[in-house]
């Protein structure tokens, strides 16, 4: 038996996932994206009174929950490419970038186990970030100038190179 257009109709605005509403998700996900508004004009006044500096960076990852997530937004660097940045800096034995991130700082014990690596959780890197200060730093010093690493610069595309530096050297946000 056929179906009716107003059957049809009835389908398309309760079964598709373009009309799906949920009242409750949009409210709590737009009270997440006013935070993260919020803390990014914070920083901006920050920014405008005390000038860009890795402190002000650091100082943002360490007090603010979601400073890590205001730092990838304000380069446009993805949660996803950041992961697989991290888990790239804890497998590649290079002096320089070990270096400039501090990886013997922070990396320790199974962590250095490379036969069963994987992508550390959000919520892993998010510990990491309030217990230990080398890794902090090491990630404000791969924001702040990873562009001039040499095995950054061959491994990485030239798009996501940019924002290692590129985009926080543009804040001109004093006046």
């Amino acid at each position: 038996m056929a179906r009716t257009t107003d059957e049809k109709v009835s389908t398309v605005l309760t079964q598709n996932t373009f009309w799906f509403q949920d009242r409750v998700f949009e409210e709590e996900y737009e009270a997440h994206i006013t935070l993260l508004r919020e803390t990014l004009l914070v920083l901006r006044n920050q920014i405008q009174n005390q000038g860009l500096s890795k402190e002000l960076l650091e100082n943002l990852l360490l007090e603010k929950t979601n400073g890590l997530k205001v730092l990838l937004a304000l380069t446009g660097f993805s949660n996803e490419s950041f992961k697989r940045l991290v888990s790239f800096i804890r497998v590649v034995d290079d002096a320089e970038l070990s270096k400039f991130s501090y990886r013997d700082q922070w990396l320790h014990g199974a962590e250095l186990d490379k036969s069963s690596i994987q992508e550390w959780s959000d919520s892993k890197i998010q510990s990491k970030i309030q217990e230990c200060t080398s890794f902090r730093k090491g990630i404000v010093n791969i924001f702040y100038e990873g562009s001039t690493i040499p095995i950054l610069s061959k491994t990485l595309p030239l798009f996501e190179l940019k924002k290692l530096s590129w985009y926080l050297s543009k804040l001109s946000w004093r006046q």
